[in-house]
């Protein structure tokens, strides 16, 4: 199962807190404003109830102001305001102009228990307004007693909920804006975050690579304990490589010491004419130098995690490799002939490709008539890992005398060498072939056109 980045997990986690966030504020926000609106209405109707009670004649016969109000919105048919005064014993009433032909008719009578009480009802456009209402009483003069009247002022909510859509819309669109801002700002802070992370694998791909041994200490407090534990790890290893090493060389050393003991012996056997005994313990020391070899040989070869990638220049490694072998008795009798583009890398490890080319070109030249042909191009892509990776092909052929096919099919094999009638244990190619294996590549024989050896090796090419 693939995991999801932590940097979107990250992302995710700051978009759904933000959303959560503004949304939560947006609601309240408005709630706010709406009550502070609603407020201001409240008191508007307060000051107009007030006014409305001081112009009120509490002897006539019927509700009568003594002057009309002086907010023309009253005298307007559907002005937007509106008040209603009744007798609740007569059941005469006063209303202002704006109410026209309509009337304002209570349906929870509850209201009237002499205290203000706010509540929404229906204006005479059918709209819902919001008003005020109480009965209040009046004390009639020359102590006739008091007389009590129902009065209600109202206004409409029109442009109230219209301001309310306004200014919703404007925060939506406000918030919108500043959620994008947020969305930006998460994603730099989470970069910013997490680019220890990537230079502590730019530290490990340079580890992989041999460019370093340990782990930059130049992190943030907060991952430095894990680079003091990957360098304390990288230590170690260094050190127990570095241990079973030198007790190989020790090991192969003693070895050798005890070999040439023998070989001094199958000498003196030789003198005193025991050729046959002297021949076996000459062939036996000349296997066990080989196994020697041989094993020395692969512990230097890089251990390779499939997530290792290198990155060798192909040309400059067959430089150095061909510079050495001219100063070699058969090297300077051959000549090298280079193709290859200097901008050719192989994923491979340098020490490797310099095992691999001093073995081949070793070969070749040892084989080789006049004439030592190194050439290199590149494959098409194929996949790879789960990504296109071009190949690399290495062609090395020289004019020898070559081999035959069943020979050819032999070769690489520990103990086969290139002409059963030279010299050596033929561990060289056997290596080669190791190489090839921890690499990924692949190392085919075949006649070459001037009827010598042909070596084709496949590598892939550095990422």
């Amino acid at each position: 199962m693939k995991s999801i980045s932590l940097r979107l997990k990250l992302f995710a986690t700051s978009v759904a807190t933000i959303i959560v966030a503004l949304a939560l504020a947006g609601y309240f926000i408005s709630s706010l404003f709406a009550a502070h609106v609603e407020n201001n209405l409240k008191a508007d109707l307060t000051d107009q109830f007030n006014r409305l009670a001081a112009q009120l004649d509490p002897t006539s016969e019927t509700p009568t102001l003594h002057a009309p109000l002086a907010n023309p919105s009253f005298n307007i048919p559907h002005g937007g305001y509106y008040w209603q005064i009744t007798d609740p014993v007569t059941n005469t009433r006063a209303r202002s102009r704006s109410m026209w032909d309509e009337q304002f008719d209570l349906q929870n009578l509850s209201v009237l228990d002499g205290r203000p009480h706010t509540i929404r009802i229906i204006d005479p456009e059918g709209t819902q307004a919001i008003a005020l209402v109480q009965r209040l009483q009046f004390e009639l003069p020359d102590n006739a007693g008091s007389r009590a009247f129902d009065i209600i002022v109202a206004r409409d909510l029109v442009h109230f909920d219209i301001a309310m859509a306004k200014f919703r819309q404007d925060l939506f669109l406000s918030l919108a804006i500043l959620a994008i801002i947020l969305f930006i700002a998460a994603w730099i802070q989470i970069s910013l975050g997490l680019a220890p992370f990537r230079a502590i694998r730019d530290n490990i791909n340079a580890i992989r690579t041999g460019t370093a041994k340990r782990m930059d200490e130049n992190h943030p407090p907060e991952v430095m304990p894990l680079i003091n534990e990957m360098n304390e790890m990288l230590g170690n290893q260094e050190k127990s490589m570095t241990f079973a090493r030198s007790r190989a060389s020790n090991l192969a050393h003693s070895l050798k010491t005890h070999l040439s003991v023998l070989q001094s012996e199958s000498e003196d056997l030789r003198a005193a004419r025991l050729e046959k005994h002297a021949d076996a313990i000459e062939k036996l020391g000349q296997d066990m130098h080989a196994i020697i070899d041989h094993q020395l040989r692969l512990s230097r070869l890089k251990t390779r995690s499939p997530a290792d990638f290198f990155s060798t220049p192909l040309k400059d490694s067959i430089n150095k490799i061909v510079n050495a072998l001219q100063r070699t008795p058969d090297g300077r009798q051959r000549e090298f002939i280079i193709d290859i583009d200097p901008s050719i890398h192989v994923d491979i490890d340098n020490s490797d490709l310099i095992e691999l080319l001093g073995i081949v070109l070793e070969n070749a030249t040892k084989w080789a008539r006049t004439t030592v042909s190194i050439t290199a191009r590149q494959l098409e892509e194929e996949e790879k890992e789960g990504e296109n990776r071009p190949r690399i092909l290495l062609q090395i052929h020289d004019d020898g005398p070559g081999l035959t096919a069943s020979q050819m099919a032999r070769l690489g094999e520990r103990g086969i060498r290139l002409d059963e009638q030279g010299t050596g244990t033929g561990i060289g190619l056997s290596i080669a072939r190791e190489i090839m294996e921890k690499n990924h590549g692949t190392l085919e024989f075949s006649r070459a056109p001037t009827g010598g050896l042909q070596l084709d090796i496949t590598l892939s090419s550095a990422r």
